[in-house]
């Protein structure tokens, strides 16, 4: 409890956010909504792999390195490795420790033997960022029961209080998918920020965001670079550009841009047009 006079008479800082604009904030919940074979999980890995080495990408800006916890429950380890190993193809060494996933077949946040588990755990590992991909395999609560999701959060509340942790989650949108995420309503009333994946053409997904506590960004798209599974801004070439001070030596825009001569010459093009 604060008093009054308490409040009036703080002057500290808030904790930087770690997704800016909002979409992360610290002690918050995050979560991620799409339909099937949006490339869900491969926008959480690139967003785990920036928050745990503090670098920006596809727009999303990073303020520093937190030590992030990945608990996977689809996929297994070998195609996710192979996954992660072309992600981190051109990522520093130096906060690769900053990584660290599992790949649980069974637990539950609302059985508390579970509970006590993840708990253990991410006190053992020191987690700022915790995600939990998909929601669905983390819980038995009917999904379509307030009382039950309600429950869930809770416990996601609970890790968040005594941790001091934000958590990322990522969900399966419903059968209409307009309504958002699938289950009870609850779950809308639970997050901090919500971003939600419609699917585009041409790689490209388009994201929409919902926000407690800060003002909503505007929708926007962007391309999945299948030569190095990051997602890069819809414009990817000015990104690249944009990073390197807006200019480039040819060859090492065609090495880093790792896209054919060809593609890559009507992309600037078209980047010049625009």
């Amino acid at each position: 409890m604060y008093t009054l006079k308490e409040i009036l008479e703080d002057d500290s800082s808030p904790p930087e956010p770690i997704i800016d604009n909002g979409i992360l904030l610290d002690g918050t919940i995050l979560i991620i909504v799409g339909p099937a074979k949006s490339k869900k999980t491969f926008l959480t890995q690139n967003l785990a792999l920036s928050i745990a080495m503090g670098n920006d990408f596809a727009g999303f800006k990073i303020t520093k390195p937190k030590k992030v916890a990945y608990f996977l429950a689809e996929g297994g380890y070998y195609s996710n490795r192979e996954r992660l190993i072309k992600m981190a193809e051109n990522i520093s060494p130096d906060n690769t420790d900053n990584f660290l996933i599992d790949y649980p077949s069974y637990i539950l946040l609302n059985h508390q033997e579970s509970y006590e588990v993840i708990y253990k755990t991410l006190k053992k590992w020191d987690a700022e960022v915790v995600i939990f991909d998909p929601l669905i395999r983390f819980h038995d609560a009917e999904e379509n029961s307030a009382n039950g999701i309600s429950e869930v959060f809770s416990r996601i509340r609970q890790l968040i209080d005594e941790l001091g942790i934000s958590v990322i989650l990522v969900h399966h949108t419903g059968k209409v998918e307009t309504r958002g995420g699938r289950g009870s309503s609850a779950i809308t009333g639970e997050y901090d920020s919500c971003l939600t994946i419609h699917k585009a053409q041409d790689d490209c997904i388009r994201l929409t965001y919902d926000m407690r506590h800060a003002e909503i960004p505007p929708s926007n798209q962007i391309r999945f670079n299948s030569d190095t599974f990051w997602f890069e801004k819809k414009d990817g070439i000015l990104e690249l550009l944009e990073s390197s001070g807006g200019i480039m030596d040819k060859k090492e825009l065609f090495e880093k841009y790792k896209r054919p001569r060809p593609t890559t010459y009507k992309h600037l093009k078209k980047l010049k047009q625009t």
